[in-house]
């Protein structure tokens, strides 16, 4: 961590007002932990050209190994909103079912949850499953829609397409 980083936390860190304790919960493979990466990068923590590959919370030699999430990891990062500084507490946490408890432990330490949704796969079992965790804990949800250029290069949609693939009701 850097002396501006470090200077960053401590302008922050007795100011409530300034701290933000967020997860990132979906289904599994989603891209839960790349887009942690992506932040890890846009906060400086980590190279930009190793975000997505580096899998930097995953210090479990079975995640690696497996290439999924098993345990929660938590970090704290700086990032700036317009002109403030923001100590954002950051859990990126499991995707397979069989890791739910995790999730639901998170969920109690947190203010909001980003959940993440694979464009093409759409909402899947472990999506309802961490929304449900989020409503039952009184934590405030955040869609992000991840994978959006699968939709462009994979199956080839429109702009107006894609609206509509978003927009579609489901019962």
């Amino acid at each position: 961590m850097s002396d501006k980083e470090v200077d960053a936390i401590e302008q922050v860190i007795n100011d409530p007002e300034h701290i933000r304790n967020i997860a990132i919960a979906a289904h599994i493979d989603h891209g839960k932990t790349t887009l942690t990466d992506n932040l890890l990068a846009r906060a400086g923590m980590i190279s930009e050209k190793l975000a997505g590959d580096q899998r930097f919370m995953d210090f479990d030699d079975q995640e690696a190994e497996r290439g999924i999430t098993i345990y929660s990891a938590n970090i704290s990062m700086v990032h700036e909103y317009e002109g403030d500084n923001y100590l954002v507490n950051l859990i990126d946490t499991p995707g397979h079912v069989d890791f739910g408890g995790d999730v639901t432990r998170a969920m109690r330490a947190v203010d909001g949850v980003v959940v993440l949704v694979d464009a093409v796969d759409g909402v899947m079992p472990q999506t309802e499953t961490v929304m449900k965790q989020a409503m039952n804990e009184g934590v405030k949800p955040v869609l992000f829609i991840n994978k959006i250029d699968r939709l462009i290069e994979e199956m080839e949609l429109t702009p107006e397409e894609m609206q509509e693939r978003f927009t579609r009701h489901h019962p």
